[in-house]
């Protein structure tokens, strides 16, 4: 049984609480916050205990999950792996390039596994693309088109200093590497500050991967709409036709083969958590390399902010 520790007790702590405590080969230990109070409530309905620090945890940890805002990531997930403690990073990685070179370095040199929670790879739709995109043969271009709402609460104010980006897309980015087989070599990016915040409320990018294929890439969060589910479309085109995914629950093909459409029966918000959990304590125990990794997260930070110095310098910039 691992004993998991868990920092940052918000509202995606609470996720990642509720999903270790479903998976039967973990135990929840820790709850960690410098808000006493806010671990405290987790540790009653989840177990465990609450703590302001890791320094107060008097147990062995087997893992950790960092769910604190980005800006934080990077000298929590560096003391883990200089505990050698294995290490769940929320996405992403960090919002620094060099911050996220420095984790995987480090993860490499010293062994101890990062994974990133980039849990929309395990939804059965993109599951299910990944298995069809060879159906379209060899792939030229890819668009990726979302939007989400925002309203004003309290409790959200840090997406404006996080940006559409870093809340809304990374996944996107990250699902395009993962269902293409890829990396992003060059991107040029036009951002868009409508709502005044500190970052990007919207994002424009023309991505060149490393396979050839072009990708214009779109993401924005609005203020006058409802959240339905459905807010992403992936489009893939190939030389025998294209597959276009729709979050959550259907896949449209249209090849040499003739047109049709797959339907996917999606898994619910909270639920999808427990599966990601469940995947990196698998992995741990059997020793195995866990996908998407510290590598993994760093590509989408590279990716990130390669696009707004493109946006602020008006020129393609090359991913370092």
């Amino acid at each position: 049984m691992m004993k998991v520790g868990i920092i940052g007790c918000g509202g995606i702590g609470r996720l990642h609480a509720n999903a270790y405590s479903k998976v039967p080969n973990t135990e929840l230990a820790a709850l960690i916050d410098f808000d006493l109070e806010r671990a405290e409530k987790l540790a009653a309905e989840f177990g465990g205990r609450a703590y302001r620090s890791i320094d107060d945890c008097p147990e062995k940890l087997d893992l950790v999950s960092v769910v604190t805002p980005p800006s934080a990531h990077y000298k929590i997930v560096m003391d883990l792996l200089e505990r050698r403690i294995p290490v769940f990073c929320e996405k992403p990685i960090t919002m620094e390039i060099g911050q996220a070179k420095e984790i995987v370095r480090k993860s490499e040199e010293t062994g101890v596994p990062v994974g990133i929670g980039f849990k929309m790879r395990y939804e059965p739709c993109f599951v299910k693309a990944k298995e069809l995109i060879g159906e379209i043969g060899k792939v030229f271009a890819v668009s990726a088109v979302k939007n989400q709402p925002y309203t004003e609460d309290p409790a959200r104010q840090w997406i404006k200093n996080t940006g559409c980006m870093y809340e809304l897309s990374v996944h996107d980015y990250d699902l395009i590497d993962y269902i293409m087989d890829t990396k992003p070599v060059r991107v040029r990016a036009k951002l868009g500050y409508d709502l005044g915040w500190k970052r990007e409320d919207q994002a424009y990018l023309d991505v060149e991967y490393e396979n050839g294929v072009i990708g214009q890439l779109m993401s924005s969060y609005s203020t006058h709409t409802a959240w339905t589910g459905y807010d992403i479309a992936l489009t893939f085109v190939g030389e025998k036709g294209y597959m276009r995914v729709e979050r959550p629950d259907r896949i449209v093909l249209n090849t040499d083969q003739g047109y049709r459409t797959v339907s996917v029966e999606p898994i619910g918000g909270m639920d999808i958590f427990v599966v990601q959990a469940q995947k990196f304590a698998d992995t741990l125990e059997a020793g195995r390399a866990y996908h998407p990794d510290a590598a993994d997260g760093a590509v989408q930070t590279i990716l990130i902010e390669s696009a707004n110095a493109s946006h602020l310098e008006n020129q393609t910039i090359e991913l370092c």
